[in-house]
């Protein structure tokens, strides 16, 4: 087995500080990668959704490549629990901005397992979304705005700053950009119910 692996993170693995809670990690590459679809989903037993995505040949989705050690893989599946981990294909992989190649490591990502048209018996956690759009935010305002139009099945969205139930929230100053952000893209999102 390789030394070095490589994970696609899509939702709150785009953010450096929340992986980082996680495991060793290293730097991240923006990329987007066909073949996937981002889905607000709920798993049995946890009270907010979170996103996951299922194969999709006609979609895409951007997040990041950001390499683990071997050693650190089994706590990155423990914090992913409920999903299944399975290869990415490299040539799936549309690098973003100016990285000089795709890695020659194993890439990883967590697919959701269940149909997510099923799977909405929970609220998606404002404070879950911040953290997203946080690790967006560090790449760019374009990349949080295509997090936000590539994600899927937006119904039933709660603000939860002040009671999170994300256990993995953070404070932070950027509420108000966030905010607007969504605002301005609300109208579109709440009508995505495919």
């Amino acid at each position: 087995m390789t030394d070095r692996h490589y994970i696609f993170g899509y939702g709150s693995l785009i953010n450096s500080a929340s992986r980082r809670i996680t495991g060793i990690a290293g730097d991240s590459i923006p990329v987007r990668v066909q073949g996937l679809q981002r889905n607000w989903v709920s798993f049995s037993g946890v009270d907010m959704r979170a996103v996951g995505v299922i194969e999709d040949s006609a979609s895409h989705c951007n997040g990041v490549l950001f390499d683990v050690p071997a050693s650190e893989l089994d706590k990155f599946d423990l914090r992913e629990q409920g999903y299944v981990r399975q290869p990415l294909a490299t040539s799936q992989v549309q690098l973003l901005g100016d990285q000089q190649g795709i890695p020659d490591q194993p890439i990883w990502v967590y697919h959701y397992p269940h149909c997510p048209q099923q799977s909405q018996f929970s609220p998606i956690s404002q404070a879950y979304l911040d953290v997203i759009l946080l690790g967006c935010l560090e790449i760019s305002d374009a990349f949080a705005r295509e997090f936000l139009v590539h994600t899927h099945l937006w119904q039933d969205w709660h603000n939860d700053r002040q009671a999170p139930r994300y256990p993995r929230a953070t404070e932070h100053d950027q509420v108000d950009y966030i905010d607007a952000l969504l605002q301005e893209l609300r109208s579109e999102l709440v009508h995505r119910y495919d």
